[in-house]
């Protein structure tokens, strides 16, 4: 299976919003099965941006995520903004791959040009 950005920051924005900080079921994503999101969720535990507790999914449990991490509340951070989300998804598409770290760094590029803009650096 391929990884998917989108997904992946669906995911991150999905648990963010829950109403509660420390047990969460795992949400639904419109558009993706529960497969994939499963899938997707375990890279975001791997990368260390979900703290998750993982039910026997053999017993039809429900998820339950404990809670984003530091680095997970970062890089949402970094990618929540839908204007700088589409401009980093059509940069890494130029370049024709992408990881985590490259979709960050090309975030983090984007809003420091915009401080600058502002004339908000030292």
């Amino acid at each position: 299976m391929r990884r998917d950005s989108d997904l992946i920051r669906a995911i991150l924005l999905a648990i963010e919003n829950e109403d509660r900080c420390e047990v969460l079921r795992m949400p639904d994503i419109n558009g993706y099965d529960d497969e994939t999101v499963h899938f997707h969720a375990r890279l975001l535990v791997e990368k260390g941006f979900l703290k998750t507790y993982f039910p026997d999914r053999a017993g039809r449990q429900p998820w339950t995520c404990i809670r984003l991490t530091w680095e997970g509340y970062d890089f949402l951070d970094a990618i929540r903004d839908p204007v700088v989300w589409r401009w980093v998804k059509h940069s890494a598409a130029k370049v024709g791959s992408w990881s985590i770290e490259t979709l960050a760094a090309i975030a983090k590029s984007m809003i420091l040009a915009k401080v600058e803009a502002l004339g908000l650096t030292a």
